[in-house]
């Protein structure tokens, strides 16, 4: 009992003293939650479409819940739970360069235009904006004619908006899903 209290203090002043990206978004506690408890170790790695953001000095790092759950197994000592370990590599820059690379399915640099429309925006201009609205309440699709670089750029701010991101290989689309 008493070391894992003193895992949890480590681990909240490491996130105090540690940020991720120069930029100030943050996933949220109760997103990192869902994801956490969305990780199906059953299905096949071919069939896992949710996308997994992770901003890395000038880099954002595409991967997959299922990555980050092998990388924790590893490091699972010095966790509480899945939960401590995810919200430190989305929010608080844990994974070293080597990890991400070795995990990761793509890597990219976000678009400036971007950033500097998502800081001047709230996210309903960047949903209205960027992507097409579904017949579900809450789903939506990203425009296909983007250039690559504004569609990677848009889904990382809506994933760290708590929106789920997933590749719809049937429809050839980025599926956004607003778990707020």
């Amino acid at each position: 009992m008493y070391r894992n209290r003193v895992k949890f203090v480590v681990y909240v002043v490491f996130i105090i003293f540690f940020s991720s990206c120069e930029n100030k978004t943050i996933n949220s506690t109760k997103f990192i939650e869902n994801l956490s408890n969305d990780l199906d170790l059953n299905l096949p790695l071919v069939n896992e479409s949710l996308m997994i953001f992770v901003c890395k000095n000038e880099n954002i790092y595409v991967t997959s819940l299922r990555k980050l759950h092998f990388i924790y197994k590893k490091k699972q000592k010095d966790f509480i739970n899945f939960n401590t370990f995810l919200y430190g590599v989305l929010n608080n820059d844990l994974l070293s360069e080597v990890e991400l690379k070795t995990n990761s399915v793509d890597t990219f640099c976000l678009n400036i235009n971007i950033v500097n429309e998502f800081n001047g925006n709230s996210i309903n201009y960047i949903i209205a904006t960027y992507c097409e609205k579904s017949s579900v309440k809450g789903k939506f699709y990203l425009k296909n004619k983007l250039n690559l670089n504004i569609k990677q750029s848009v889904i990382y701010f809506l994933f760290k908006n708590n929106y789920y991101i997933l590749q719809n290989d049937y429809l050839g689309k980025y599926v956004v899903i607003d778990k707020n």
